[in-house]
């Protein structure tokens, strides 16, 4: 890492208004440099070290070489809103259906492949990775369906021509269990008492005075509070024993999945 990282410790988080309980407390923190980006980005970063931990991809907890912690993470149960299928009565229909994917997906793109197969008897798609701006004016004549996370999805409940699906809301269909969507990674365990002290210090915060959070989420959002709220409502920010449940059912499908192909 370079010497400016070195003199702090370099932690990612999520740059959507989902992981702002962690990222507003952690930003405050003179001990840590925070870097905030996609969940698609963070991993890279993670796995070269030009970061010492990240609240990255739950995927990444199983297929890549890097630690997580047990306690902190976004999980959702039986809906989030925020990642989403849009699509056309003909991706159910077609042999081999065309999908936009975001370029900022990773977690959620391998979701939608266990949903396909396991839930819906569908095939698998082929995907072409867009950015979020380019898919939400994209038209039911040049895909079947399109894959939106984060706070595009959130701003984007429906895209006209295709119909919405909340993958959360199909994982707990296929499952009863949650969808954990992002945990907090590293390669190594470098200072593990002083980041987990940091994610609870900032998750404290925000249980006891959401305020702060909510009025930056508005702002980087550009959503109404009620909203957010109810967005907020869904997340699960502490880890229990169904979310690792359904962390582990998650590695299970991938593994079926791609022991297949």
């Amino acid at each position: 890492m370079s010497n400016k990282l070195n003199k702090r410790l370099a932690i990612g988080c999520i740059s959507y208004i989902n992981a702002l309980p962690f990222s507003l407390g952690l930003a405050k923190r003179s001990d840590i440099l925070l870097h905030t980006a996609p969940p698609a980005d963070l991993i890279p970063k993670l796995l070269e070290k030009k970061l010492h931990y990240a609240l990255a991809s739950s995927l990444g907890s199983f297929i890549y070489p890097l630690n997580f912690f047990p306690e902190f993470g976004i999980a959702a149960y039986k809906k989030i809103l925020s990642v989403n299928l849009y699509a056309t009565p003909e991706f159910f229909a077609k042999g081999k259906p065309l999908i936009g994917v975001t370029n900022e997906s990773l977690s959620s793109i391998h979701l939608l492949h266990i949903l396909c197969k396991y839930l819906w008897n569908a095939p698998i798609p082929n995907s072409i990775r867009l950015p979020s701006n380019t898919l939400i004016t994209a038209s039911p004549g040049n895909y079947d369906g399109l894959l939106l996370i984060g706070d595009q999805a959130l701003r984007h409940p429906n895209i006209p021509g295709f119909s919405t699906y909340d993958l959360a809301q199909g994982w707990y269909e296929l499952t009863h269990l949650p969808f954990v969507f992002a945990t907090i990674l590293c390669p190594t365990l470098q200072k593990k008492e002083i980041v987990q002290d940091a994610f609870e210090h900032s998750l404290y915060q925000y249980e006891s005075s959401p305020n702060e959070v909510l009025a930056r989420a508005e702002r980087q959002s550009k959503l109404p509070r009620k909203l957010i709220q109810e967005y907020y409502s869904l997340c699960r920010y502490r880890l229990k024993e169904d979310d690792h449940e359904g962390l582990q059912k998650f590695r299970e499908y991938y593994s079926k999945i791609y022991e297949q192909t």
